[in-house]
């Protein structure tokens, strides 16, 4: 599919404004830059930082002109999570995780000048994520139980020495949480007894772009090239790649047509 290229003769006063995470030198700034060519200038990109500073950025909603929007990850929300916030504020959710999922694309890996010929990438990737599994895990039950947490304190992310066993992943991950409040005790059990099981089956059918493309990308980088050059270089070149081809990734077409 080819991207629109718009009106040309747009001027900067009439650009649509879209608040991106990240900062100037981040890679979700490059790609889209670099995506976008000579496009770039129907739009003024405006890196905002973390997710959850664009979320509060949103919800000043008289900061935002009626066209522009801030654009986040998705991450791990749930759809009634990402249809409420994109309902009642100027948000629109990238529908996959994040900006790397859409790197994570065979056809381009492989026609980079630094790709090892013969490797069959989509093996790769799928061995990176049954690598990962418990990293992945671990940061999916952590997001569902901050998010239900809401006001209450939050669970900050495991480092890789913490991990373990998946059958102990439950309660270290609710150790880290205060049990000296009435309330969040009160909330752990529920959280034990309410969700914890749905929750895991929701992540064994979590498909790849639900999944940190991020660190799938860091890893798959050094399975699939030779002498592999910096990320935000390799991001560079799939970009410049696509808007060779005039080809916006399906996932982004709506946020710059």
């Amino acid at each position: 599919m080819r991207i629109n290229r718009g009106n040309n003769n747009t001027a900067r006063g009439n650009r649509k404004t879209i608040y991106c995470e990240g900062k100037e030198t981040s890679d979700d700034n490059l790609f889209y830059r670099t995506l976008l060519g000579a496009n770039i200038r129907n739009f003024q990109l405006e890196p905002m930082g973390s997710s959850n500073t664009l979320l509060c950025f949103a919800k000043e909603a008289h900061l935002i002109s009626s066209n522009d929007f801030c654009l986040i990850d998705r991450d791990f929300r749930s759809d009634d999570e990402v249809s409420e916030l994109e309902r009642k504020y100027k948000i629109k959710f990238l529908p996959v995780h994040e900006i790397e999922s859409l790197l994570l694309n065979p056809s381009y890996l492989s026609r980079l000048s630094y790709f090892r010929k013969g490797v069959n990438i989509e093996s790769e990737i799928q061995k990176i994520i049954e690598d990962k599994k418990i990293r992945f895990l671990a940061d999916f039950l952590q997001f569902r139980i901050n998010t239900h947490l809401d006001v209450f304190p939050r669970i900050s992310k495991l480092e890789d020495n913490e991990l373990g066993e998946e059958e102990k992943l439950i309660d270290l991950l609710l150790s880290k949480l205060d049990y000296n409040y009435q309330e969040v005790q009160e909330k752990i059990n529920e959280i034990k007894d309410d969700y914890i099981s749905h929750w895991k089956v929701e992540f064994e059918t979590l498909e790849r772009n639900s999944l940190p493309a991020k660190e799938i990308f860091k890893a798959l980088k050094n399975r699939i090239f030779n002498n592999p050059p910096k990320e935000s270089d390799i991001v560079k070149d799939i970009a410049t790649l696509m808007e060779a081809d005039g080809f916006m990734p399906p996932e982004l077409i709506e946020f710059f047509k």
